[in-house]
């Protein structure tokens, strides 16, 4: 096959996904988190399709927390399966709300995210982490 030169790759191309998507979920939760308790707010409002219809503020402020603290830890590979398991559960939650909002077809990124996260749990942060000596 041709492209077996990049079996060589495997550990870089794992770390190359760890930090994008570490990335991605700060760049998505911090504006949310440094932006106050109007933001958490609106933030958290998503935890009503849950039945969780008071406190908003704090289900935002916990939901925007777990983000930033999962993406660090991600892209550390310090405590991996746990910070993946924090964005596992907001991107869950997204997909869920997308979906009962907007229908399947709109919750399909969302979707496809927690499988990708989900796959992540699975095959852990690789040799290029912090916890590797």
């Amino acid at each position: 096959m041709r492209l077996a030169f990049l079996a060589k790759y495997r550990e870089a191309g794992l770390l190359l996904m760890r930090v994008s998507l570490g990335l991605l979920f700060i760049l998505f939760t911090a504006p949310v988190l440094i932006a106050g308790p109007k933001a958490w707010a609106h933030f958290g409002a998503g935890a009503g399709h849950f039945g969780l219809n008071a406190h908003f503020q704090i289900w935002g402020f916990l939901g925007a927390l777990l983000g930033c603290l999962g993406g660090v830890l991600m892209i550390f590979g310090l405590f991996f399966r746990i910070g993946v398991l924090f964005v596992l559960v907001l991107a869950l939650g997204h997909a869920i709300g997308v979906y009962d909002e907007t229908g399947f077809r709109a919750a399909l990124p969302s979707v496809e995210m927690c499988f990708v996260l989900a796959g992540l749990l699975f095959v852990g942060p690789g040799t290029y982490s912090v916890d590797k000596t």
